[in-house]
């Protein structure tokens, strides 16, 4: 691992696979530390990859990698418009910018909802990898079966 990055968990530790939306921004906001409720700006960040578990983006801007620090994120996938609440994990330096990492802190329900989302888009976006979208269809269905959901997941 870089000497840059400061790293909570490990990055390679991932539960869900993640897919590349381009140009996709997302507004991001420090909403607690610890139990203390804070309001700070909404800044624009540049989402790299996104998945039921996390995303990865790039700011100039330096923001706290620390699982006391509660971050709001809201942005539009497929027309929808996505928020929810989660935890930045690790940063690392990249070229004048820094990359973070960021896991959800979701309900299933949601985290269900942000599955199907991603199924959707990611067959709008790559429609020419049919295994992976049979892959991503088949872990989707496991985890709604694995939390007990009664939604219907077809694709």
């Amino acid at each position: 691992m870089s000497e840059n990055k400061q790293d909570i968990c490990e990055k390679n530790n991932r539960k869900y696979i993640r897919i590349r939306v381009p140009s996709l921004t997302m507004k991001l906001h420090i909403v607690a530390i610890g139990e203390r409720v804070v309001k700070s700006t909404i800044h624009s960040v540049l989402v790299l990859d996104i998945g039921p578990g996390g995303l990865r983006f790039t700011s100039g801007l330096q923001f706290p990698a620390d699982r006391d620090v509660k971050i709001s994120m809201q942005t539009i996938l497929a027309g929808i418009r996505f928020e929810t609440e989660g935890y930045i994990v690790w940063r690392e330096a990249a070229e004048n910018m820094y990359e973070y990492g960021v896991v959800f802190d979701m309900s299933s329900l949601h985290r269900s909802f942000l599955i199907r989302l991603l199924n959707y888009l990611y067959v709008k976006l790559y429609p020419e990898h049919q295994k992976v979208h049979q892959c991503y269809a088949h872990f989707t269905q496991y985890y709604l079966e694995e939390q007990g959901s009664n939604i219907n997941y077809t694709t």
